[in-house]
């Protein structure tokens, strides 16, 4: 029997997501990352210099940021990105803007990632078994990723659109409630210990 690898079993447990197993997939590792950001990297100088120099987070990473209510690690950033970004711009007399946000470069990074790696796992039958059998169908914007990335993956997954469950609006808007994470992801690591008392 084949060892499977972390991506491999982080997949097999994404197919049991109610919902989009990539959006699942990113937002369990950004949320990771973030957590790791604000435990282990607030003081990195290294990591400061760069937020400013990106100028902060967009506004959708940075409300996630909050769910973790690290009132001390976000303010010491936000003072760090005031004093040394926002003030200087508004003294040039220039309205501060963020150009990229570390966050979303990590997320497209765990996106090409899993995408990537999904094709390689599909040809395992068993897993492609559990994919057609349980996973919800992916999210547009996920599908569009997946047809620009791997157009060998969407040919794989296209013929089984119709038949596949599909979650709304997730399904449409890319999004993942942050505030259900828990609760969901308890009942969904029930269905999994219930489907292997089954097999």
């Amino acid at each position: 029997m084949k060892k499977k690898n972390l991506l491999h079993k982080n997949w097999e447990e994404a197919f049991y997501w109610e919902g989009c197993p990539l959006c699942f997939l990113v937002q369990k590792s950004i949320r990771g990352y973030m957590e790791n950001f604000l435990y282990e990297s607030i003081n990195d100088p290294n990591i400061r210099r760069i937020i400013r120099e990106k100028g902060g987070f967009c506004e959708i990473h940075f409300l996630q940021l909050t769910t973790f209510r690290d009132l001390l690690g976000i303010s010491i950033i936000l003072e760090d990105l005031i004093k040394n970004f926002v003030l200087p711009n508004l003294i040039k007399k220039e309205v501060p803007k963020v150009k990229s946000c570390i966050f979303c470069e990590k997320e497209e990074e765990y996106e090409k990632m899993y995408i990537l790696s999904l094709n390689d796992i599909l040809k395992d039958q068993e897993s492609f078994q559990l994919w057609k059998d349980y996973a919800y169908d992916f999210c547009k914007p996920h599908k569009e990723k997946i047809k620009s990335l791997s157009s060998e993956l969407y040919k794989k997954i296209e013929p089984f659109e119709n038949v596949k469950k599909r979650k709304y609006p997730e399904y449409y808007y890319k999004s993942f409630y942050w505030e259900k994470d828990y609760s969901e992801l308890f009942l969904k690591k029930l269905r999994i210990m219930e489907f292997k008392r089954l097999k």
